[in-house]
């Protein structure tokens, strides 16, 4: 199997700011459901701790977390 390429930017769909623990994760950590551009909608960690992404607002994928997850933040910053 290929990997898919997709992104880097993307519309946001929802995020959430968790402040409770989860096993692997030091809180408060932020989460996004992430609408990729000609790709799928993807769950990703926010870059920052309390940056809540409005829904509808666009975000661009920074990178990925230890545990190999992707990141977004917030385009233009």
């Amino acid at each position: 199997m290929l990997p898919d390429a997709f992104g880097p930017k993307g519309t946001v769909f929802s995020s959430t700011v968790l402040r409770v623990p989860v096993p692997g994760r030091t809180p408060p950590f932020t989460l996004a459901y992430v609408d990729m551009d000609d790709g799928p909608r993807i769950l990703a960690h926010v870059d920052g701790p309390d940056e809540v992404l409005v829904p509808g607002s666009q975000a661009t994928l920074s990178g990925w977390t230890e545990q190999g997850d992707p990141v977004v933040r917030r385009s233009g910053l």
